[in-house]
Protein backbone atom coordinates (compact mmCIF):
# COMPACT_ATOMS: atom_id res chain seq x y z
CA UNK A 1 0.00 0.00 0.00
CA UNK A 2 1.18 3.26 -0.75
CA UNK A 3 1.86 5.90 2.07
CA UNK A 4 0.26 8.53 0.36
CA UNK A 5 -3.28 6.50 0.57
CA UNK A 6 -2.65 5.54 3.84
CA UNK A 7 -2.61 9.23 5.00
CA UNK A 8 -5.94 10.44 3.09
CA UNK A 9 -7.95 7.41 4.36
CA UNK A 10 -8.24 7.90 8.16
CA UNK A 11 -8.91 11.36 6.55
CA UNK A 12 -11.70 10.91 4.56
CA UNK A 13 -13.23 8.08 7.05
CA UNK A 14 -13.32 11.10 9.57
CA UNK A 15 -14.98 12.89 7.31
CA UNK A 16 -17.20 10.18 6.46
CA UNK A 17 -17.91 9.90 10.08
CA UNK A 18 -18.92 13.34 10.58
CA UNK A 19 -20.96 13.04 7.47
CA UNK A 20 -22.96 9.94 8.47
CA UNK A 21 -23.08 11.10 12.04
CA UNK A 22 -26.99 11.50 13.60
CA UNK A 23 -27.79 15.40 14.18
CA UNK A 24 -28.68 15.34 17.50
CA UNK A 25 -31.28 19.05 17.83
CA UNK A 26 -33.23 17.54 20.71
CA UNK A 27 -31.39 19.29 23.25
CA UNK A 28 -31.26 23.14 22.34
CA UNK A 29 -35.27 23.05 21.95
CA UNK A 30 -35.39 21.12 25.64
CA UNK A 31 -33.14 23.22 26.63
CA UNK A 32 -35.87 26.54 24.93
CA UNK A 33 -38.63 24.38 26.41
CA UNK A 34 -37.57 24.41 29.93
CA UNK A 35 -37.06 28.06 30.03
CA UNK A 36 -40.03 28.83 28.88
CA UNK A 37 -41.72 26.92 31.41
CA UNK A 38 -39.45 28.24 34.04
CA UNK A 39 -40.58 31.94 32.73
CA UNK A 40 -43.89 31.17 32.61
CA UNK A 41 -43.96 29.40 36.21
CA UNK A 42 -42.37 32.90 37.42
CA UNK A 43 -45.16 35.12 36.09
CA UNK A 44 -47.49 32.99 37.45
CA UNK A 45 -45.98 33.63 40.79
CA UNK A 46 -45.21 37.20 40.16
CA UNK A 47 -49.41 37.58 39.18
CA UNK A 48 -50.70 35.03 41.97
CA UNK A 49 -48.51 37.37 44.85
CA UNK A 50 -49.93 40.89 43.24
CA UNK A 51 -53.14 39.81 42.61
CA UNK A 52 -53.98 37.08 45.06
CA UNK A 53 -51.65 37.71 48.43
CA UNK A 54 -51.75 41.77 47.77
CA UNK A 55 -55.91 41.67 48.57
CA UNK A 56 -55.07 39.04 51.79
CA UNK A 57 -52.87 41.52 52.84
CA UNK A 58 -54.91 44.89 52.36
CA UNK A 59 -57.98 42.67 54.15
CA UNK A 60 -55.88 42.18 57.16
CA UNK A 61 -54.60 45.22 57.37
CA UNK A 62 -58.57 46.62 57.39
CA UNK A 63 -59.62 44.26 59.94
CA UNK A 64 -56.24 45.48 61.90
CA UNK A 65 -57.86 49.01 61.61
CA UNK A 66 -60.99 48.33 62.78
CA UNK A 67 -59.87 45.97 65.65
CA UNK A 68 -57.84 49.22 66.79
CA UNK A 69 -60.74 51.78 66.05
CA UNK A 70 -62.85 49.45 68.87
CA UNK A 71 -60.44 48.82 71.09
CA UNK A 72 -59.35 53.16 71.17
CA UNK A 73 -63.24 53.73 71.60
CA UNK A 74 -63.51 51.24 74.19
CA UNK A 75 -61.38 53.29 76.30
CA UNK A 76 -62.57 56.72 77.33
CA UNK A 77 -60.46 59.77 76.30
CA UNK A 78 -59.88 60.55 80.00
CA UNK A 79 -58.19 57.07 80.90
CA UNK A 80 -55.82 57.38 77.82
CA UNK A 81 -54.78 61.31 78.70
CA UNK A 82 -53.84 59.19 82.39
CA UNK A 83 -52.11 56.47 80.97
CA UNK A 84 -49.96 59.35 78.77
CA UNK A 85 -49.43 61.31 81.92
CA UNK A 86 -48.18 58.21 83.71
CA UNK A 87 -46.18 57.35 81.01
CA UNK A 88 -44.17 60.76 80.81
CA UNK A 89 -43.43 60.73 84.51
CA UNK A 90 -42.34 57.31 84.03
CA UNK A 91 -39.71 58.28 80.97
CA UNK A 92 -38.68 61.73 83.07
CA UNK A 93 -38.31 59.58 85.89
CA UNK A 94 -36.22 57.41 84.49
CA UNK A 95 -33.69 60.26 82.54
CA UNK A 96 -33.34 61.81 86.23
CA UNK A 97 -32.22 58.52 87.97
CA UNK A 98 -29.90 58.03 84.61
CA UNK A 99 -28.54 61.04 85.55
CA UNK A 100 -28.42 60.87 89.18
CA UNK A 101 -24.88 61.38 90.84
CA UNK A 102 -24.04 59.86 93.99
CA UNK A 103 -22.70 62.73 96.26
CA UNK A 104 -21.89 60.17 99.04
CA UNK A 105 -19.27 59.25 97.26
CA UNK A 106 -17.20 62.21 97.45
CA UNK A 107 -16.65 61.76 101.24
CA UNK A 108 -14.50 58.09 101.64
CA UNK A 109 -12.72 59.89 98.64
CA UNK A 110 -11.28 63.34 101.17
CA UNK A 111 -11.18 60.72 104.13
CA UNK A 112 -8.65 58.31 101.68
CA UNK A 113 -6.68 60.88 100.28
CA UNK A 114 -6.71 64.06 102.84
CA UNK A 115 -3.49 64.04 105.12
CA UNK A 116 -3.40 64.19 108.78
CA UNK A 117 -2.31 68.37 108.93
CA UNK A 118 -5.25 69.32 106.57
CA UNK A 119 -8.74 69.94 108.08
CA UNK A 120 -11.34 71.72 105.79
CA UNK A 121 -13.85 74.05 106.75
CA UNK A 122 -16.17 74.65 104.15
CA UNK A 123 -17.30 72.93 101.33
CA UNK A 124 -19.44 73.81 98.48
CA UNK A 125 -20.44 70.93 95.66
CA UNK A 126 -21.67 71.51 92.36
CA UNK A 127 -23.90 68.49 91.06
CA UNK A 128 -24.44 68.93 87.10
CA UNK A 129 -20.56 69.72 86.58
CA UNK A 130 -19.05 67.64 89.37
CA UNK A 131 -16.97 70.34 90.95
CA UNK A 132 -15.68 70.60 94.32
CA UNK A 133 -14.49 73.55 96.10
CA UNK A 134 -13.22 72.72 99.59
CA UNK A 135 -12.03 76.20 101.72
CA UNK A 136 -9.36 74.45 104.66
CA UNK A 137 -6.23 75.11 106.58
CA UNK A 138 -2.96 72.78 106.20
CA UNK A 139 -0.17 73.20 108.96
CA UNK A 140 2.56 74.70 106.68
CA UNK A 141 3.21 75.32 102.65
CA UNK A 142 4.57 72.31 102.52
CA UNK A 143 1.71 70.15 103.98
CA UNK A 144 -0.54 71.92 101.23
CA UNK A 145 2.12 71.23 98.89
CA UNK A 146 1.86 67.35 99.50
CA UNK A 147 -2.05 67.83 99.63
CA UNK A 148 -2.48 69.18 96.42
CA UNK A 149 0.02 66.57 94.89
CA UNK A 150 -2.10 63.54 96.55
CA UNK A 151 -5.29 64.92 94.93
CA UNK A 152 -3.48 65.08 91.70
CA UNK A 153 -2.39 61.61 91.75
CA UNK A 154 -6.02 60.34 92.36
CA UNK A 155 -7.35 58.59 89.87
CA UNK A 156 -10.86 59.86 90.96
CA UNK A 157 -10.51 63.70 89.80
CA UNK A 158 -10.15 64.97 86.58
CA UNK A 159 -8.51 68.13 88.20
CA UNK A 160 -7.25 69.83 90.92
CA UNK A 161 -6.44 73.87 91.27
CA UNK A 162 -5.54 75.15 93.56
CA UNK A 163 -7.32 78.72 93.87
CA UNK A 164 -6.20 80.64 96.39
CA UNK A 165 -3.58 80.22 99.47
CA UNK A 166 -3.32 82.59 101.95
CA UNK A 167 -0.34 82.51 104.89
CA UNK A 168 -1.90 83.45 108.57
CA UNK A 169 0.24 84.72 111.47
CA UNK A 170 0.09 81.32 113.44
CA UNK A 171 1.96 79.95 111.06
CA UNK A 172 -1.00 77.45 109.01
CA UNK A 173 -1.92 78.29 105.32
CA UNK A 174 -5.89 79.02 104.20
CA UNK A 175 -6.62 77.92 100.80
CA UNK A 176 -9.44 76.60 98.44
CA UNK A 177 -8.72 74.28 96.12
CA UNK A 178 -11.54 73.68 93.20
CA UNK A 179 -11.81 69.44 93.05
CA UNK A 180 -13.34 68.07 89.74
CA UNK A 181 -14.46 64.68 89.68
CA UNK A 182 -14.64 61.99 86.73
CA UNK A 183 -18.43 61.63 86.22
CA UNK A 184 -17.88 57.97 86.16
CA UNK A 185 -16.53 58.01 89.95
CA UNK A 186 -19.99 59.94 90.93
CA UNK A 187 -22.09 57.83 88.49
CA UNK A 188 -22.66 54.40 91.19
CA UNK A 189 -22.17 54.44 94.29
CA UNK A 190 -18.33 53.10 96.32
Amino acid sequence: MDPQQNQQQPATSLNEAFLNSPVSIGTPWRLFVFSVLLFAFSLLVYFGLSVGYENYLQSRSNALDQNLSQLSSSISQQDQQQFINIYSQIINLKSILGSHLFTGNIFPFLEKNTLPQVFYSEAKFTGYTGVLELTGQAASLQVLAEQISQFEQAPELASAVLSSMQFNPSGNTSFTITLTFNQSYLAKPV
